[in-house]
């Protein structure tokens, strides 16, 4: 299962679905997808979304924690981040039907795994790694991976692929750079070499984009190291249609078929935008994907890629969003009902929430000023994107985008609510403020 093969790499925000059926398109023969907590999954109710033809493990707040569906089933690994045995293991039961095998994030190096003593935190506890892929080979019928990055030097690294190999895993797969290299630095292709001839099972190369332009590097850096498989991540978000041989699509042709399978499956606003950060060559005209994405309707974007007519025609086949229906049903079973706010937001209207004149200062004067009593705003977030929240009085809003943190969430929907109520802000390209006719608000200056 793990001799020759071309591998799509877990990447957080961008391995979803819509991304995985694209490298299958071109030839990946696997796809590992995103990383997902462990604690997460459990925490999630399965659904059968007979709309999109999915199984969805979808989250309280009814956000899509994990979605496949028939035509990847024996291709995609599920990888988790988890620190705790007995957790891995209820989580692998868990999703095991679904996924052709389990993988365990060792080698992440953000702040959020660290923390959580998952990823990258656990390459310095060989015995916890042990307990967590012995316990995952025991009550697990599909194979089980993890994938590690190297450690400081050769010998350490080999020692701990050795304990790794013991535990009975399917295949091993090694980033060539430590939790401190970052990705602009090569590639430590010879480690990879001392690895695969000290351990009997399979080794994965990873961590070699920078080297990739086409099918034919992989199969020679295979050759080069000895390693069994390569998985790739960057390469592949720069042109996920890497895999085709003997060479790649034009990226824009790539990225059509993406988007494609984005209105195929209902790929979220802020995932679409996001994954679209990095396609090289994508854009006409001399446009940067910041230009691309600013619309915040996702059929604009579409029609930007000459798919509006296809998104509009798979919109109208839909009689019911099983998702939306799971979140307005949990919404109001906790009471917690909410209206959604669609406004606009433009790279340089983020930048602005900087100024010392923010949306959410503006706002708290204009309420106080007009009799409301003082509003409360909150946050949620689903892999680190986060929606902000806005209650005043008995009515609350939400305004959903790719926010990648609290404060600029909630200056976001206190901006969205300004202009939904027409309350007049700062220019954010001059700096001067506006008046706000009648009112008597503190933002007139």
């Amino acid at each position: 299962m793990f001799t020759g093969k071309y591998i799509l790499s877990p990447m957080v925000r961008v391995g979803g679905l819509p991304f995985r059926l694209t490298c299958l398109h071109y030839g990946a023969d696997l796809v590992y997808a995103e990383e997902v907590i462990a604690h997460r999954l459990l925490k999630s109710t399965k659904v059968i979304n007979e709309t999109l033809g999915t199984v969805d493990f979808l989250d309280e707040d009814g956000g899509v924690c994990f979605r496949t569906t028939s035509e990847e089933s024996d291709k995609v690994f599920f990888q988790m981040g988890v620190s705790d045995p007995e957790v891995a293991a209820q989580a692998a039961l868990m999703i095991e039907p679904h996924v052709a095998g389990i993988d365990v994030n060792m080698g992440c190096p953000k702040d959020y795994s660290i923390k959580g003593n998952m990823g990258a935190a656990l390459l310095s506890q060989p015995d916890l790694i042990k307990k967590i892929l012995c316990k995952l080979v025991s009550v697990c019928s599909k194979p089980v991976t993890c994938k590690i990055r190297i450690l400081k030097t050769e010998e350490a690294t080999v020692a701990l692929c050795k304990e790794i190999a013991s535990t009975g895993i399917a295949a091993l797969t090694v980033h060539g750079r430590t939790r401190y290299t970052r990705s602009s630095h090569a590639c430590n292709y010879d480690i990879i070499k001392a690895i695969k001839a000290q351990i009997t099972i399979p080794v994965i190369l990873n961590g070699a984009s920078l080297d990739i332009t086409n099918k034919g590097d992989m199969t020679g850096l295979m050759k080069e190291t000895g390693a069994d498989s390569i998985m790739v991540a960057r390469a592949a978000w720069y042109n996920p249609s890497i895999f085709r041989d003997p060479e790649p699509a034009p990226v824009r042709e790539a990225v059509q078929t993406f988007m494609r399978y984005c209105i195929d499956y209902n790929c979220s606003l802020h995932i679409l935008k996001y994954t679209m950060g990095k396609f090289r060559g994508a854009f006409k005209d001399g446009a940067t994907s910041l230009e691309v994405t600013r619309h915040i309707e996702a059929k604009l974007i579409y029609q930007y890629f000459g798919l509006g007519d296809y998104y509009d025609e798979v919109k109208s086949r839909r009689s019911d969003n099983i998702q939306e229906e799971f979140q307005r049903n949990k919404r109001q079973k906790l009471g917690q009902d909410y209206k959604i706010l669609e406004e606009e937001l433009t790279p340089p209207i983020l930048q602005s929430f900087r100024s010392k004149i923010a949306p959410k200062q503006i706002l708290n004067q204009w309420l106080e000023i007009n009799g409301f009593t003082k509003p409360t705003f909150w946050t949620t977030d689903s892999n680190r994107i986060f929606t902000g929240f806005l209650k005043i009085d008995n009515d609350t809003f939400a305004m959903e985008g790719n926010f990648k943190n609290k404060k600029t969430a909630i200056q976001a929907v206190s901006y969205a609510y300004c202009m939904k109520q027409n309350i007049e802000l700062r220019h954010y390209k001059t700096g001067s403020r506006t008046k706000c006719g009648d009112c008597k608000c503190k933002s007139e200056g």
